[in-house]
C-alpha cells in the first residue's frame, strides 16, 4: 500500500528553516560504517502542525521504499542533539528498563521502511544495546501535545498541566484536551481506536463529578435551591432559571391498599393534644365572631372612595380577594351598620383594604388615617386563636403592604414574614382538595401574591426569601377575570395572561438572583443567563408595555413592568463595585443606563393624556397626568426612579434624567420614602456640579466617592456595600455624636427618620427639576465653561435665587432660568 505525503513548503536552504534529523532508524542504532555517497535525497514531510515548533513528521516518520528506490545510507556524524525531554509517565527513561527488541507503535510496516535499516538483522541490535541507554526506541513526538484551539488554527501552544495556554488566555476559551495529542492521555500509552471515544466518554464523566463536588464544597448547590445549577457537556456549572410557564412536579403519594377509615377516626380522637392532621385533612374549627364592642365603621362615601382605590392601584395586580364576594360582604356589614356578628377576620381584612386605600389618595392626613386603620385590623384579631383561615392570611399580607409603603420597611419584613407562616400552616403552599373551583382558585392567587410580595421585598430590602420553591406544589393561577369565577363555575385553561402572572414569571427568577448578588461579581456568563430570562418575560407582556411602543400607558398599570426593569437594573448595578475589575464597571453601568433609558419612556408615555401621540422623552404641557401618577405610585416606584436619576446624572444623561425626575416631582410627599430621595439627589447633584466647575468629568468613573452615591441603596446591604470598611462598630458608635447617648436611641431615631422621609430640610422637588433642566438645556449646547460662569466664589444663592419670578410655576416658564451657571447653583 502506497502511502500519500504533502511536500514540505520550507526549503533547507533558507533561512530560518528548521534543522532535519535522521530518521528513527538513524537514531536507535550505532553509527554506521558505511561511507557517505553524498548528500542526502530531499525527505517528503507533512505539513506542520505548528510554526517553529522544531520537530516535523519527516524527522520522525521514514520514507517509503516506494518514493525512494535506492535510498543512500544516512549521515548521522553531524547530526544535532535531540534533547529527550517528554512527558509520558508511561514510557521508560532509562537504559535497564529499555527493550532492545521493542517492537514499532504502529506495526512493523508503518514506522520502519522496507528492506532498510530493519533488514539489518540481529548484528544492528547487537550494536544498537549500547546507544539504546541514551536513545528513545519509541517515535519521537513534540514536547508538548497543543490543545484543541491551538491544534485548530496551528499556533504554538505553552499549556502546562496546571495552567492554560496563552493563546486560549486571550481568546477566552478553555483550554482543553480533547483529541488525539490529549494531555491527560499520556499515561494511556496505546488506547486503540474502537475504545478511544468510550474514554473521552469516561473522562468527561469525570470531570463532571469533580465539578459537582466542588460546587457542593462550596456551597453552590444548596439543599433549598431547586434550579440554580446545571452542569453541561464540558463539566462546567451552568446557571438555571425557572422557565417562563414552568408547573411544580406533583409530590407522589403513598398508596395504601388496606381501609384505614377506622385508624383515621382513632388518631383524630385519641392524637388530640399530640398530633395535628395535616392541613388538607383537618377540620375547621370554630369561627371567632364579634360579640362586644365592634370597631366603628367609617362613612360610606369614604369606604366606598377607599375600596375603589385600593381596587385601581393594589388588588390589579396581587388579587388576593375575590372582589365580587368581598363586596357583597361589605355591602351586608353596611346595611346592617355595625360588624357585631362578623368574624374577626374577615372585619381585619376589611379595614386592611382600607388602610391600603388611604395611601392612594391625595389627601393631607392620609397616612394618620391609614395608620389608624392598620391598628383597627390587628387588633380585631384574636391572638389566641389557634385555627387559621385564609382572612388571617390576608390581613398580614395588607399590613406588611401598608407598612412598606409608610416606608416601615424592616416592620413590612416581619409582617410578610407571619402572613406566610399563616398559608404554610393552612397547606396554601401544597396542591390539595377536592375544594370548589373558586375557593382551589383564591388559594393559588392568595399564595402566589405572598410569593410575589416576599420575592419583592427581599430584592428591595437585600434579604433572603422567606418561601423555599422545593417546599411548594402548586399551580399557578388562571388568568380569566374574577367576575367570571363562582362556586359552581369551571375555571377554564386560558393561554392569555394577567398582570399577576407577568408578575410572578419575573419574581420567579428573584430566589436565584439574590444568591447571585451576595458573590463579589457576576460573570458575564450570568448575566447573559439572567437577560435571556428577563426578555422572555417581557415577551409575555402585552404590547403596550414593551419599552419601544408608543401608545398611552395608565400609571396604575405600571408595576408589573417596573418590577422587570427594577430587578434588571438591581442585577447590573451590582458589578460597579470596587471589586470587579475597570471594564466591568463600565459595562454594568452602560446596562443600568439602558434600563433607565427604558423606564424613562415607559414614564413618558403616562405624562399625557390617552389621545396625544408622543416620541422620545417628549411630553405634554399639561397637568392632568400629575394626580393620578401621585396617587397610583408606590414606594418601589420612587425607589426605582431615584437609582435610575443617579445612574442617568452619572452618565450625564439629562434628558431622560429630567423624565424621571418630574415624575418624581409629581409624587412628591404622597410617599414617605420620595422626600428622603429628593433630599439625596439635592445632594448629588450639589456634588456633580463641584465635579463639573472643577472639569472633572472625564475621570468621573474612577472617582470612588463619587461611585459609591451613586451606588446609593447598595450600601444599605452588609454583603454588597463597601464603604462600611473599616468604619465604627460597637461600643465605638456611642461616641460618634454627642446628641444620642445609647445605640437604641440611635437606632429608634434612624427608623423614625425612615419613616418621615427626613426631618432635614432641603431645597425641594423644584429646585431639583429646575437644576437638571439647566443642566439638560447646557449639554445640549455645550459651551465653554468659564465664560458662562460667574466667579467661582459667589455664594449658593438656593432655589429661591434661581427663580426669582413668583409666579412662574415649572422650569420651562421662569425667564431667569437661562441665566443660571454652575457658580450660582453650588
Amino acid at each position: 500500500m502506497q502511502a500519500h505525503y504533502y511536500h514540505s513548503s520550507t526549503s533547507p536552504n533558507q533561512p530560518g528553516g528548521s534543522y532535519e534529523l535522521p530518521p528513527v532508524h538513524a537514531v536507535t542504532s550505532p553509527p554506521a560504517p558505511f561511507p557517505s555517497h553524498g548528500p542526502a535525497a530531499p525527505l517528503l514531510s507533512a505539513p506542520p502542525s505548528r510554526p517553529d515548533s522544531g520537530l516535523r513528521m519527516a524527522h520522525i516518520l521514514q520514507p517509503l521504499a516506494q518514493h525512494m528506490p535506492n535510498p543512500p545510507p544516512p549521515q548521522v556524524t553531524n547530526a544535532p542533539a535531540y534533547s529527550r525531554s517528554y512527558e509520558s509517565s508511561g514510557s521508560p527513561a532509562e537504559g535497564t528498563s529499555m527493550l532492545p527488541d521493542a517492537p514499532p507503535l504502529n506495526g512493523p510496516g508503518l514506522l520502519q521502511p522496507v528492506g532498510g535499516a530493519g533488514a539489518a538483522g540481529p548484528h544492528v541490535h547487537h550494536q544498537a544495546q549500547q546507544p539504546l541507554q541514551q536513545k528513545r526506541a519509541y517515535r519521537q513526538r513534540r514536547k508538548d501535545p497543543s490543545c484543541d484551539a491551538c491544534r485548530e488554527r496551528k499556533v504554538k501552544c505553552d499549556a502546562s498541566e496546571s495552567s492554560s495556554c496563552t493563546e486560549c488566555t486571550n481568546r477566552k476559551v478553555r483550554c482543553q484536551f480533547t483529541k488525539e495529542t490529549n494531555r491527560r492521555m499520556s499515561s494511556i500509552k496505546f488506547v486503540p481506536w474502537p475504545f478511544y471515544p468510550q474514554v473521552q466518554d469516561l473522562e468527561k464523566q469525570l470531570l463532571s463529578t469533580k465539578q459537582q463536588l466542588h460546587q457542593l464544597r462550596s456551597g453552590m448547590l444548596r439543599s433549598d435551591n431547586l434550579m440554580d445549577l446545571d452542569i453541561d457537556g464540558a463539566g462546567q456549572p451552568q446557571l438555571k432559571l425557572p422557565d417562563v410557564g414552568y408547573r411544580p412536579p406533583r409530590r407522589s403519594q403513598v398508596q395504601v391498599m388496606q381501609d384505614l377509615t377506622e385508624a383515621r377516626a382513632n388518631l383524630r380522637k385519641y392524637g388530640r393534644g399530640i398530633l395535628r392532621v395535616p392541613p388538607p385533612y383537618r377540620q375547621q374549627g370554630p369561627k371567632s365572631l364579634l360579640s362586644t364592642d365592634p370597631p366603628p365603621l367609617p362613612p360610606k362615601e369614604v369606604a366606598n372612595r377607599l375600596l375603589g382605590q385600593y381596587y385601581a392601584c393594589i388588588h390589579s395586580v396581587l388579587p388576593v380577594l375575590h372582589w365580587p364576594t368581598f363586596v357583597a360582604q361589605y355591602e351586608s356589614v353596611y346595611q346592617a351598620g355595625t360588624l357585631m356578628g362578623v368574624a374577626r377576620e374577615w372585619a381585619a381584612v376589611l379595614f386592611g383594604v382600607l388602610a391600603c386605600g388611604c395611601l392612594h389618595t391625595l389627601e393631607a392626613n392620609r397616612e394618620q388615617e391609614g395608620k389608624e386603620f392598620v391598628k383597627v385590623s390587628c387588633g380585631v384579631i384574636d391572638v389566641w386563636q389557634d385555627n387559621f383561615t385564609l382572612d388571617q392570611a390576608r390581613a398580614a399580607l395588607l399590613v406588611s403592604i401598608f407598612l412598606y409603603e409608610v416606608n416601615s420597611q424592616s416592620a413590612s419584613w416581619v409582617w410578610i414574614g407571619s402572613a406566610i407562616r399563616v398559608a404554610q400552616e393552612i397547606g396554601l403552599h401544597l396542591e390539595s382538595g377536592p375544594w370548589s373551583p373558586l375557593e382551589g382558585e383564591m388559594r393559588k392567587r392568595l399564595w402566589w401574591g405572598m410569593y410575589t410580595w416576599d420575592r419583592l421585598l427581599a430584592l428591595e430590602m437585600g434579604k433572603p426569601v422567606l418561601i423555599n420553591d422545593q417546599d411548594c406544589d402548586v399551580d399557578l393561577p388562571c388568568p380569566i377575570d374574577e367576575q367570571y369565577l363562582s362556586d359552581g363555575s369551571v375555571v377554564p385553561e386560558s393561554p392569555q395572561t394577567s398582570p399577576l402572572l407577568a408578575t410572578i414569571h419575573v419574581v420567579r427568577s428573584i430566589g436565584q438572583l439574590s444568591r447571585t448578588l451576595r458573590s463579589s461579581m457576576i460573570s458575564p456568563g450570568t448575566l447573559e443567563t439572567f437577560e435571556r430570562h428577563f426578555n422572555t418575560c417581557l415577551a409575555t407582556f402585552p404590547p403596550q408595555y414593551h419599552p419601544k411602543a408608543d401608545q398611552y400607558l395608565d400609571p396604575r398599570t405600571l408595576a408589573p413592568i417596573l418590577y422587570l426593569q427594577n430587578a434588571r437594573l438591581i442585577l447590573h448595578r451590582h458589578n460597579i463595585s470596587p471589586s470587579c475589575p475597570p471594564e466591568a464597571r463600565s459595562s454594568a453601568l452602560d446596562y443600568c443606563v439602558s434600563t433607565a433609558h427604558d423606564t424613562a419612556r415607559l414614564l413618558s408615555r403616562c405624562m399625557r393624556p390617552p389621545s396625544s401621540p408622543g416620541h422620545g422623552f417628549a411630553t405634554t404641557g399639561g397637568d392632568e397626568w400629575r394626580p393620578l401618577l401621585a396617587s397610583s405610585a408606590s414606594t418601589m416606584l420612587c425607589s426605582h426612579l431615584w437609582r435610575c436619576i443617579l445612574l442617568l446624572l452619572f452618565r450625564q444623561e439629562y434628558a431622560a434624567a429630567l423624565v424621571c425626575v418630574q415624575a418624581s416631582a409629581a409624587i412628591g410627599d404622597s410617599r414617605a420614602v420620595n422626600s428622603a430621595c429628593g433630599r439625596y439627589l439635592a445632594f448629588f447633584l450639589k456634588v456633580m456640579l463641584d465635579r463639573l466647575r472643577r472639569n472633572e468629568v472625564t475621570v468621573l468613573e474612577r472617582d470612588e466617592e463619587l461611585m459609591a452615591y451613586v451606588s446609593g441603596d447598595m450600601q444599605g446591604n452588609a454583603e454588597a456595600g463597601w464603604v462600611w470598611q473599616g468604619s465604627e462598630t460597637g461600643v465605638q458608635l456611642e461616641a460618634m455624636s454627642p446628641k444620642i447617648n445609647s445605640p437604641v436611641a440611635h437606632s429608634h431615631t434612624e427608623s423614625n427618620d425612615r419613616a418621615n422621609g427626613g426631618s432635614e430640610s432641603w431645597d425641594g422637588w423644584k429646585w431639583v427639576e429646575q437644576t437638571v433642566q439647566y443642566l439638560s438645556e447646557r449639554h445640549q449646547q455645550p459651551q465653554d465653561l468659564q465664560h458662562r460662569s460667574k466667579p467661582l466664589d459667589s455664594m449658593y444663592l438656593g432655589p429661591e435665587a434661581t427663580n426669582p419670578s413668583s409666579d412662574a410655576t415649572t422650569p420651562q416658564s421662569s425667564s431667569s432660568h437661562s441665566r443660571m451657571t454652575i457658580a450660582s447653583i453650588i
